[in-house]
């Protein structure tokens, strides 16, 4: 089994632990420092990827980093993988792109999408794949009875009846991201590019633990993570306009 990112950038912390519970031999395959995805030749060259796994996952856009994967690039690695490959869109409402064209043209390719993220129904449970008949069918054959409890289903199709409210929200998110990351980079932060409704950032002056323990007294939450590709950065997710602003102003008076 591929699983993308790993071991430098993580990615979903449940992928290697399904695997182990089901005793399949993994295969981490590393992103580039910048969390974006090496080149098809160069995974070819250094025999990282193993392009006859039984199932590959790809999160884009992923996390913790944030980034999204463009659909032709995807696309490029699909071609050559002979068995299945998953590509969870957790995020996908945040970006800029979506791969539900893969799913539909190519029949090893499932796309995966949730209602937790976007439409705030994570104590729901939601999901849905989208993939080849055949696939889906088999799928059906091992799938719990009662996978989608009662309540769940009312809550998912409450949502897709209030779309343009959602949408408009995706919108408000994306802009709010965009400003605050703006507004942290003239402050001194790396920011990572994103594609999600959270910021990875790399703070400056002091260690990034150190940040989550200052912010925390002042009663903003972030997260931060001890493994040691991304222990020097924060995640933060976007909040409100007037929840983001009083983050920022709290990192100037950090500072000072």
């Amino acid at each position: 089994m591929n699983c993308w990112p790993c071991p430098r950038g993580p990615s979903y912390s449940l992928y290697p632990v399904l695997a182990a519970i089901q005793g399949a031999a993994q295969n981490p395959v590393p992103l580039n420092p910048d969390f974006s995805l090496p080149a098809l030749k160069e995974l070819k060259q250094g025999k990282l990827w193993d392009f006859e796994a039984a199932l590959t996952f790809i999160t884009t856009p992923n996390a913790p980093g944030g980034r999204g994967y463009g659909t032709a690039e995807l696309e490029g690695l699909c071609r050559l993988i002979k068995g299945v490959v998953v590509l969870d869109e957790a995020y996908v409402d945040f970006a800029r792109e979506h791969a539900l064209p893969l799913a539909l043209k190519h029949p090893q390719v499932i796309v995966s999408r949730t209602f937790s993220k976007a439409y705030s129904l994570c104590f729901q449970r939601v999901g849905y794949f989208v993939g080849h008949p055949e696939l889906i069918g088999a799928l059906h054959k091992i799938r719990d009875s009662y996978n989608v409890n009662g309540l769940g289903q009312v809550a998912a199709e409450a949502t897709l009846d209030d779309l343009p409210y959602y949408q408009d929200n995706f919108k408000t998110l994306i802009a709010t991201r965009e400003e605050t990351g703006a507004q942290l980079e003239r402050l001194g932060f790396r920011v990572f590019p994103s594609q999600t409704n959270f910021l990875l950032v790399r703070p400056p002056q002091f260690p990034a633990q150190d940040w989550l323990e200052k912010l925390r007294k002042r009663k903003i939450l972030v997260r931060w993570f001890s493994a040691p590709e991304v222990h020097t950065a924060l995640r933060i997710t976007i909040g409100t306009a007037a929840e983001m602003e009083r983050l920022v102003k709290v990192a100037k008076a950090i500072l000072r």
